[in-house]
């Protein structure tokens, strides 16, 4: 097999940049500004990278050229996904022009630090050594990357970064985090008497339900508002919240989370399919729920 130069790499590296950015043939002419060369001497070139079946040549007026499977495999890229993508992007959001094909970690059993190589598709100089950088979604966007760049490698499409953060939300129902008991509060007693089934049952908040019906929903805060307003002895209801936020128990817990920082709320209703409230899922039952992997390791590590 001919060896592949570096010169030949940069070429192909920025064959493959155009075409993931347009998946369309890329003409000589704009590989040539990409990588600072003469056009005519990137069309020299090219057929001799056809000949060694690393490019594909379209003819015609709209043709050019196209990146191959063994062009991925020789600049040690994942082959094209027709899957997500996943893009650099800076702490406040924006997003960079460069794309991730490929994380890899290292220095996983170091105690102080963790580094990611990442296989990119752009200009790598365009993050500075020492800029914090997220990376994502990636998992089907369930997880987010938090790094500070390292160092990078122009030549090979590369930036080392160091790990400050992976955030992974569980692909998991709402459903799955409530207790199947629900405490609920009839519509008719006092909040003196609401205030009683709170306290018995430990817990801060209970729907008003009536004949399955969902009418309100009753929090210690309102409890307490009703108290400093010497409200205890009117019907529970009378004070209790009429605007419901609820999710069905198929919703994603991603859905449930963001509906939470949306609405500027603790709690979320349950329903089933039919409307009817099933349970309470709360911030501290998703909190408890990403703690879950961490207890577990932590319990084996201490048998």
């Amino acid at each position: 097999m001919s060896v592949i130069t570096p010169s030949q790499k940069r070429i192909l590296a920025a064959l493959v940049e155009l075409y993931e950015k347009t998946r369309k043939p890329v003409k000589s002419g704009e590989i040539a500004k990409l990588v600072g060369r003469d056009e005519g001497t990137i069309r020299n070139l090219m057929p001799l990278l056809k000949t060694m079946k690393l490019v594909e040549a379209v003819p015609g007026p709209k043709g050019g050229y196209l990146p191959v499977v063994r062009t991925y495999e020789v600049l040690k890229l994942p082959r094209p996904s027709t899957g997500e993508e996943v893009f650099v992007y800076t702490v406040d959001g924006t997003r960079l022009d460069l794309k991730v094909t490929d994380i890899e970690f290292k220095d996983v059993f170091s105690p102080e630090t963790c580094t990611a190589l990442l296989k990119v598709i752009g200009n790598p100089s365009i993050v500075a050594t020492g800029e914090k950088v997220l990376i994502g979604p990636v998992a089907g966007g369930r997880l987010i990357i938090e790094g500070r760049v390292v160092g990078h490698d122009d030549l090979h499409g590369e930036i080392l970064m160091e790990v400050v953060s992976i955030v992974g939300i569980p692909a998991e129902n709402v459903g799955k985090l409530i207790s199947r008991r629900l405490v609920t509060i009839r519509p008719d007693i006092t909040v003196r008497e609401a205030a009683r089934v709170l306290y018995r049952e430990s817990i801060r908040a209970a729907p008003i339900v009536e004949d399955g019906k969902l009418l309100g929903i009753v929090t210690t805060i309102d409890i307490a508002r009703a108290a400093h307003e010497e409200l205890l002895d009117v019907r529970v209801v009378e004070i209790a919240s009429k605007k419901l936020a609820t999710i069905r128990e198929d919703a994603d817990i991603l859905e449930a989370m963001e509906k939470m920082q949306r609405e500027r709320i603790g709690r979320l209703v349950v329903i089933d399919r039919e409307g009817r409230p099933i349970g309470i899922v709360t911030r501290t039952d998703i909190l408890l729920r990403l703690l879950r992997p961490f207890l577990v390791l932590k319990r084996k590590g201490e048998r």
